[in-house]
């Protein structure tokens, strides 16, 4: 019965594997969790990968075999420090967004505005946004102006599924748009320390006809991107648009 402790080690290794996987494909969901949590998660597979090589080298290799046992204490060690001490304490626990590109989709048939059953210009900055907090985040963008007037316009960014029957310009521009990969629709989904870059969109519809937006973005007195929790609206962060 020599081949049953090889026949464990190896289900042992492929559960191992599979765990790994499924953590690392799952990283929005892993992010959710509390960090004891989270260490424990990261502990099944590492397990399961100790103990299939501590079964596998037994008999012939007893020696290597009592020495993976041993390493194992502080690899546990390690995984419980590294997300119950290390990472509440030097993770830089930063929301960040910059823009890269100010773009206007254009269409040399309309003056820089796309028609879709309304005439509204489509400004689709280029934006980096790094999730540095511990835990997974659901964000929603908007870009608020203050012209020179005075008059206070706030936009959101177009939805990744807007509500049945509703906001026909918003459905209209998302389909428009959907061959294209480049674009980001709301909410954004970061898992922490993930990085995403990509075009958000926001439909412009309180333009004064034949104005220019950019010139009248450069002329605000005030143009900021707001991060917003995705389900509670709370506040997270507001940064200048860069001009």
């Amino acid at each position: 019965m020599k081949s049953l402790p090889l026949i464990l080690a190896a289900l042992l290794f492929v559960s191992a594997g599979i765990g790994a996987w499924l953590l690392l494909s799952n990283s929005l969901w892993f992010g959710q969790q509390h960090l004891p949590l989270r260490a424990i998660l990261i502990l099944l597979p590492v397990s399961a990968g100790f103990a299939g090589g501590a079964i596998s080298l037994h008999g012939r290799f007893s020696g290597a075999a009592r020495l993976l046992s041993i390493l194992y204490v502080p690899a546990l060690l390690g995984v419980f420090g590294y997300f119950l001490i290390w990472l509440p304490r030097h993770a830089d626990s930063v929301l960040s967004i910059s823009m890269v590109e100010q773009r206007l989709i254009t269409d040399s048939s309309s003056n820089a505005l796309v028609e879709i059953g309304f005439a509204y210009p489509i400004f689709t900055p280029t934006l980096v946004l790094r999730n540095g907090q511990l835990f997974s985040r659901e964000i929603d963008v908007y870009l608020r102006m203050i012209d020179a007037e005075g008059k206070s316009m706030l936009y959101r960014g177009v939805r990744d599924e807007a509500p049945p029957g509703t906001l026909t310009v918003e459905a209209s521009v998302r389909g428009m748009l959907s061959g294209n990969d480049r674009y980001l629709y709301l909410p954004l989904r970061l898992a922490p320390g993930q990085e995403i870059t990509g075009r958000l969109v926001f439909i412009i519809t309180a333009l004064d006809e034949g104005a220019s937006f950019l010139g009248e973005m450069r002329r605000a007195n005030l143009a900021q991107f707001e991060l917003r929790d995705a389900n509670s609206g709370e506040l997270l962060l507001q940064t200048p648009v860069a001009q």
